[in-house]
């Protein structure tokens, strides 16, 4: 039996561009250090005051991820766009990506925001090529 979920969710931004870098890298770091220990992995993005986040890992552990998200006061207007079972881990780490704001690959997260895909397989595939190209 698989007990592997990939789940991606967006939400609005609540931080200042001044703040956002801090922020960023703090994200980064905890979730390096509490998602290891629940086996978690995923990519963290921000595209046009949205936060993006494919996350990877047992189901039960991403219900209980998602809960703790509901109280980080830099977001708001959480939704779970997408989440499926799936074979394996495709973000094997946790990472960060800032692509540049003309990148094509940013260009196509804003249509993906605009128009949301409902299966992880589009967002993997611009998420998993921004880490490739960008990070």
């Amino acid at each position: 039996m698989n007990d592997l979920d990939c789940l991606v969710y967006i939400s609005r931004c609540r931080l200042s561009a001044s703040e956002l870098p801090s922020a960023l890298d703090d994200i980064v770091t905890v979730a390096r250090y509490r998602n290891a220990e629940a086996k978690i992995t995923g990519i963290l993005t921000v595209q046009d005051g949205f936060f993006i986040q494919l996350l990877e890992g047992a189901p039960a552990a991403l219900d209980l991820l998602m809960i703790h998200l509901h109280f980080d006061e830099r977001h708001e207007d959480i939704r779970v766009i997408a989440r499926q079972r799936v074979h394996s881990k495709h973000a094997l780490d946790w990472s960060m990506i800032a692509p540049p704001a003309d990148h094509p690959l940013g260009r196509d997260l804003s249509a993906m925001l605009e128009n949301p895909p409902q299966t992880v397989t589009p967002w993997r595939q611009v998420l998993l090529q921004m880490v490739n190209e960008v990070a």
